[in-house]
């Protein structure tokens, strides 16, 4: 293998680490969104199934106030674009429901991504790590009496300050 091939090969190691990582940092979000969704969904079956009993919304920073759901109140939910729309409790569960079908699907497709770029990076280094040890097999070893090669640097001596040796006068 060429040196610029095992550059290449690097490169793309690297291209599919940062790549694995912006899809978890994304499955993160997206999982926090479907439990969001998810308790959101439990929340609005129970207060369709109880109705004229208090709660707590929250408001969000562990902020919540208590309120009394009245029979009849109808969910808004929003349909995107910051439009939202007063529906029924069973269209809006099955909006939610929806959605988390649709976000379960995408999390599932994108660890499977994730998946297969682990199996490209194992990959890649199995391929690099084939080629030092070829290289390491090719190059000879060396003996104590050769000289260093000229790209290692050499032995540094210690340098001596003026004025500060004994001379044969002294």
């Amino acid at each position: 293998m060429e040196p610029d091939e095992a550059r290449r090969i690097s490169r793309l190691i690297e291209a599919n680490h940062s790549r694995q990582e912006a899809l978890r940092a994304q499955l993160e979000r997206l999982s926090a969104l479907l439990d969001e969704q998810t308790r959101a969904q439990g929340t609005l079956e129970a207060a369709a199934s109880q109705p004229n009993k208090r709660t707590l919304i929250p408001l969000g920073s562990g902020v919540q106030i208590p309120v009394t759901i009245e029979k009849g109140a109808l969910p808004i939910i929003d349909i995107g674009s910051g439009v939202q729309i007063e529906t029924t409790h069973d269209k809006a569960i099955e909006m939610l429901n929806q959605r988390n079908t649709e976000l379960t699907n995408l999390i599932e497709n994108m660890v499977e991504e994730s998946r297969a770029i682990e199996s490209t990076i194992l990959e890649l280094t199995t391929q690099i790590e084939k080629h030092q040890s070829d290289t390491n097999l090719e190059t000879p070893t060396e003996s104590p009496d050769q000289e260093p090669p000229q790209n290692q640097p050499k032995k540094r001596t210690p340098r001596r300050k003026r004025g500060t040796e004994l001379t044969l006068d002294d």
